[in-house]
């Protein structure tokens, strides 16, 4: 276990100060991009970024199905077995890759000489396929090197690189919109660094797994399940990614760049949280192929520590987020971008999303993707048609409305057959922790509301986020001790033997 806790330390130390630089740099580019070139232009440049996400899933079955097949293998050191997966992987990722190319042209092509925006139609068809030629590089190099790296516990060497990536592209980007108002040069700087760091993650691999044989046969039949995987990432860039397509078709780019700001804030929140809990997934992801007591025993203190960890970070968000955006778009007049309902909205759905991911990686420990992909399409319909008539009656809330009611029936779902179906045991004691959460995060927001501190400077909203945060976190960890004792006594054992060995 020695070398895997040091894996793990690595992996959440990289992650926290992964997701610090990008919060820090990424609050920068946006408001240079609104000051330079409006909220219509960068309402256009986040929606190609979202088509581009969406793109992503021509891959997403693939690499989360050869994840969970290569749990066991790896853990046991099967690297005959491990072979067979990655070289079946392999084959996929590089038919996936002439699909993508032929995608990215028409994209590009549409976009650019069809669709009507204020930008250049050439420098957005340039644009684009800077914007394509990484994710390019990593379909038919790459992709299947950082499978098996996040499935052994590496993925803190992707994030360190990730980590260069960001700053030296941010840095660069920066720069490049101090100097001059080039859209193309922007792109580029981020591509060429991009596929930078994808080439030093290929010679890594390379050296590090020198045992991987891509002549092994192929094993088709491990990741056989890549299509029943497919339909719950369709269903999870649905929940992602619909809301900005459906308000550029239906509202208009101004509208989009203002769900971007709010949303930039809490996607960053998100990958922060997605992050850290990562970092030691692959240990649990191979705890629960090999140890299934001592999962069952980590896992429970894991989601009551888990769901505590989020809800006090999204009370802080809704207590504090609103004057915080208030400062942020200050001077940017072509749009409103001051909407406490939005707040609310956005840290309820997040709430409900990052609640049930213990949940959804006990599924993906287990592989039960065939038997629940139903649950996705039906989550998948709710947000679509929810979504639509919800944007016609009320604007953007009615965007986030719609993906709050699918996943007010896909968490129910999820946590269901985790625990009876995989886990074999009751729902009560996550539930247990919701309505515990549930009810602090109320009586929070009872006393202080989403627009408590509207309007204050940064300076007075920094002192009383200090002293506000103090007794929140401390109400929320004095509540969850008291009715979730046994979880921090598993958490105090487990340091105190590590301290011994």
């Amino acid at each position: 276990m020695g070398q895997k806790d040091g894996r793990i330390k690595k992996n959440v130390i990289s992650g926290f100060l992964y997701q610090i630089i990008l919060i820090a740099l990424g609050f920068i580019l946006p408001r240079l991009y609104l000051e330079n070139f409006g909220s219509e232009v960068n309402g256009v440049l986040s929606t190609i970024k979202q088509i581009f996400t969406y793109m992503c899933l021509l891959e997403a079955g693939v690499g989360l199905a050869s994840t969970q097949a290569l749990y066991k293998p790896i853990a046991e050191k099967d690297y005959k077995g491990a072979s067979s997966i990655l070289a079946a992987t392999s084959s996929y990722y590089f038919k996936t890759g002439i699909i993508y190319t032929a995608i990215v042209l028409v994209i590009a092509c549409v976009y650019s000489f069809v669709i009507p925006t204020s930008i250049n139609s050439f420098v957005l068809f340039t644009v684009i396929i800077l914007n394509a030629l990484p994710a390019l590089f990593s379909y038919f190099v790459q992709a299947k090197y950082r499978v098996l790296m996040e499935v052994d516990g590496r993925k803190y060497v992707i994030t360190n690189s990730e980590i260069v990536l960001q700053i030296a592209s941010n840095v660069g980007k920066i720069l490049v919109l101090l100097l001059t108002d080039s859209l193309v040069l922007i792109q580029l700087v981020y591509c060429v660094i991009a596929l930078v760091q994808l080439a030093y993650l290929y010679f890594y691999a390379k050296k590090r797994y020198t045992w991987l044989n891509f002549k092994e046969k192929p094993d088709f039949k491990a990741i056989a399940q890549k299509d029943s995987v497919l339909v719950h990432q369709i269903s999870g860039m649905v929940f992602n990614n619909t809301d900005v397509l459906l308000l550029s078709a239906m509202c208009d780019f101004k509208v989009v760049s203002v769900y971007t700001i709010y949303n930039m804030f809490f996607s960053q929140m998100q990958a922060f949280i997605t992050s850290i809990v990562s970092g030691f997934s692959f240990a649990l992801g191979q705890m629960f192929q090999v140890d299934r007591e001592k999962f069952n025993r980590v896992y429970s203190a894991y989601e009551t520590l888990y769901i505590m960890a989020t809800f006090i970070i999204y009370t802080l968000m809704a207590t504090f987020l609103l004057p915080l955006i208030q400062i942020y778009t200050d001077g940017i007049n072509d749009a409103n971008y001051t909407n406490a309902l939005l707040i609310f909205l956005f840290v309820v759905m997040n709430l409900l999303s990052n609640g049930k991911l213990p949940s959804n990686y006990v599924l993906e420990f287990s592989g039960k993707f065939k038997e629940t992909r139903s649950h996705a399409i039906i989550e998948m319909a709710i947000n679509l048609v929810v979504s639509v008539f919800a944007i016609l009656k009320w604007g953007i809330c009615g965007a986030i409305f719609g993906t709050i009611m699918a996943l007010l029936f896909r968490g129910p779902m999820m946590i269901y057959y985790a625990n009876k179906k995989v886990l074999e045991k009751s729902v009560f004691s996550t539930y247990k922790h919701w309505l515990i959460n549930g009810g602090v995060f109320a009586f929070v927001m009872i006393i202080l509301s989403v627009d408590s501190f509207s309007g204050l400077s940064f300076f007075k909203l920094l002192i009383n986020g200090v002293i506000h945060s103090i007794w929140i976190v401390a109400l929320y960890i004095g509540v969850n001790f008291i009715f979730n004792r046994q979880a921090f006594k598993t958490i105090i054992e487990y340091f105190r033997g590590k301290k011994r060995s």
